[in-house]
């Protein structure tokens, strides 16, 4: 099932250097292919210990893997949703909750479709509006809520949960189910909420709202609640969801545009553009201190790249067109298309 030394589903196949230091300190970056998997469904666990696992998750397939990315379990379904320490898995007369291994934590008698957000479990049913928040470790329901509108954005960190909704509402519960916030933006002709983000630790929220015209907002918590510290109009019109995320030790805000990728700095609120080739549909923190991998899609074509703390690129590189995202493991970048796991592991020497 692995296979080392090969990169992943029609790369080509060497190891590259790319200078990540000046000439002058000798260092370099190297870029070296670990490894190929297979997303090939099983049926059981191995009956190993999992010791920490790694989640992956690729259209109706999702699974763990070990330290060596070797997987230990492996699951098809249309509703599931994983997180390193646990995977739920929807059915028609429930959901179940279930270990790395396969072992059962909870069966929940709900049939909502699953969604993880950073650790955080939650079941949603849009044909009747209801969002509940679970437990991972135990199953228990820890809070429900029900709305009118659609829900569109869903984020949560530090035992917050933030939730925008397409009549261009925002919400900021905690797990007590306290409203920490109910803000509507305003300002646009249409009001709705395409994309959000929480920071890491759950004092900025990031937005993108309304058409006619698209906004970007931020949050801060302040001791009277949150207020908007930033906003600005976007130049784009999306009718759909917007990546939007906190990188660089939430120092920096990145949200897709049109084409290219627009950065907004925290200290000072300055706004640059980032070049990357068609829509932003992953990033990837610290593979190396201070990088950032950005993941783009454009018609046919998928692209990824790596910046430098200065944004100057490190490199840039064509993927097959069925590459889904990507995930960072201690210094190992791992690309994940519909049918392959691709482990890439970067050192500086």
């Amino acid at each position: 099932m692995k296979q080392r030394g090969v990169f992943i589903i029609g790369l080509i196949l060497i190891s590259v250097y790319y200078f990540l230091f000046p000439r002058g300190s000798g260092k370099e970056l190297i870029l070296t292919p670990d490894s190929l998997t297979s997303l090939e469904p099983t049926e059981s666990a191995t009956g190993l210990s999992p010791g920490r696992t790694l989640a992956i998750s690729s259209g109706n397939r999702a699974g763990f893997v070990n330290d060596n990315h070797e997987f230990i379990n492996l699951y098809t379904s249309d509703r599931m949703a994983i997180d390193d320490l646990w995977i739920a898995v929807s059915g028609d007369d429930g959901l179940d909750l279930l270990e790395p291994d396969g072992r059962l934590i909870a069966r929940i008698p709900d049939s909502s479709f699953p969604v993880s957000r950073n650790g955080n479990l939650y079941l949603y049913r849009n044909d009747a509006g209801v969002l509940s928040k679970i437990d991972p470790v135990s199953g228990r329901i820890m809070w429900r809520m029900e709305y009118i509108s659609p829900v569109t954005v869903l984020d949560g960190r530090q035992g917050r949960t933030l939730i925008g909704l397409l009549d261009g509402r925002v919400q900021l519960i905690d797990d007590s189910r306290e409203v920490l916030l109910d803000y509507r933006p305003g300002g646009s002709r249409v009001e709705a909420i395409y994309g959000g983000a929480l920071s890491s630790d759950g004092s900025k929220i990031a937005l993108i709202t309304g058409l006619d015209p698209q906004r970007f907002i931020l949050l801060e918590e302040r001791k009277n609640g949150f207020r908007p510290v930033a906003h600005h109009n976007t130049s784009t019109d999306f009718r759909r969801s917007v990546s939007i995320c906190f990188v660089r030790d939430d120092s920096q805000i990145l949200y897709e545009s049109d084409g290219y990728v627009t950065a907004v700095n925290l200290n000072g609120y300055e706004i640059q553009p980032m070049e990357l080739s068609g829509r932003l549909i992953g990033w990837l923190d610290n593979v190396i201190t201070e990088t950032l991998m950005l993941l783009g899609r454009k018609d046919g074509e998928v692209m990824v790249k790596m910046l430098s703390r200065h944004d100057l690129t490190l490199f840039e590189h064509s993927l097959p067109i069925d590459t889904t995202g990507m995930l960072r493991d201690r210094n190992y970048a791992i690309i994940i298309s519909n049918d392959n796991l691709g482990v890439l592991e970067f050192t500086v020497q």
